[in-house]
């Protein structure tokens, strides 16, 4: 195991968010989203997200460092589901490059920001993932989340299937 840091990021950082989120994207999703929408999430589209997001504060974004070079981002925030009250916290994505994954350090991340989301006010926190996303649905089951029963279908060159997944956070 490197060198782990955690923080939240700023403006500096976005050229590192963008290439992780979109290394991470295509490694996370292949063989579930079709190559030719894969490719459209670039370093560049997200780097430009990134810089757009920060700027306006909606919502707050983690980088994870391992022996100082960009490996995760974590995006957290106000859940954004109507049926949900105001004790949720959402976590609208979490990536890590494939060459980090096993290591641990996405029970780490996620610990973190689910400690964040306590320190921000929340209670409670949710998440979407793609159905045929076993890998994350295990990931994020091992750690203590469990299925809601929600589902809501989005387009990414394909139809597919959402599952909202919560998690109560510890007072």
């Amino acid at each position: 195991m490197g060198q782990l840091v955690i923080r939240w990021a700023d403006l500096g950082d976005c050229r590192d968010l963008g290439r992780v989120h979109s290394e991470a994207y295509r490694s996370a999703y292949k063989g579930i989203i079709p190559d030719h929408y894969l490719m459209r999430v670039t370093a560049d589209t997200r780097e430009t997200y990134y810089r757009e997001t920060l700027g306006n504060g909606c919502e707050k974004i983690a980088i994870l460092m391992e022996n100082q070079a960009a490996a995760g981002v974590l995006v957290v925030g106000e859940c954004r589901d109507d049926d949900l009250d105001a004790s949720y916290g959402e976590i609208s994505s979490i990536y890590m490059i494939e060459d980090v994954w096993g290591k641990g350090y996405g029970k780490a991340f996620l610990g973190w920001g689910m400690e964040r989301l306590k320190e921000l006010g929340y209670s409670n926190v949710s998440l979407w993932v793609l159905e045929e996303n076993k890998r994350a649905r295990n990931f994020y089951e091992r750690f203590g989340f469990w299925r809601d029963g929600a589902e809501k279908t989005i387009t990414r060159g394909t139809r597919l299937v959402q599952m909202r997944y919560i998690y109560s956070i510890d007072t």
